[in-house]
């Protein structure tokens, strides 16, 4: 979204502004992107294949384990153990394991980058200079990423242990145009 601010000449407030004050106050805008999306699916893997059948997937032969319960139905999220767990059990020797291909979503991803930018008119014809302030992660939310997905790995299965994103960033500039 971008929005000029109604202040300055030639818009709804400070229309008879000096020029002083229009410089200072007037031509003001705001951008704001706003980047929201639902979690990616997990896919919960198996690497103790013990199916006698050789997957290769990236040169790893991995099965699904079984599935036994709805891993997020009623259950609270939490980054130390994001679905549950003892929802999925080992499928028996010379067997394949029946879970859905991706039975769960990692966390969704909200993230707002803002700015705000002057333009000032300079005397030469068709020439004038910009000041950017920008603002990516503006409210800083740490974005996760995704759980550990081999159920045979019980150190990281359904554990949240990174970030997608960095922390706010501030940054300013001057653009020159002409």
């Amino acid at each position: 979204m971008i929005y000029d601010l109604p202040f300055g000449n030639g818009k709804r407030f400070g229309s008879n502004w000096n020029h002083a004050t229009n410089t200072l106050l007037g031509g003001w805008q705001v951008t704001v992107i706003e980047h929201i999306s639902s979690g990616f699916p997990i896919f919960i893997v198996d690497t103790n294949n013990g199916s006698g059948v050789n997957f290769q997937n990236n040169g790893n032969s991995q099965i699904r384990p079984n599935q036994t319960c709805a891993p997020t139905s009623g259950f609270h999220q939490a980054l130390g153990e994001w679905f549950n767990v003892n929802c999925f059990s080992a499928p028996g020797a010379g067997e394949l394991g029946n879970a859905n291909r991706t039975p769960v979503n990692g966390p969704d991803f909200v993230n707002t980058d803002f700015s705000v930018i002057k333009r000032f008119a300079l005397p030469w014809e068709n020439t004038g200079l910009d000041f950017r302030a920008e603002m990516f992660n503006l409210f800083n939310h740490a974005q996760f990423g995704l759980p550990g997905s081999d159920f045979n790995s019980p150190g990281t299965f359904g554990k949240i242990n990174s970030t997608v994103n960095g922390p706010r960033l501030v940054q300013f500039g001057l653009k020159f145009t002409f």
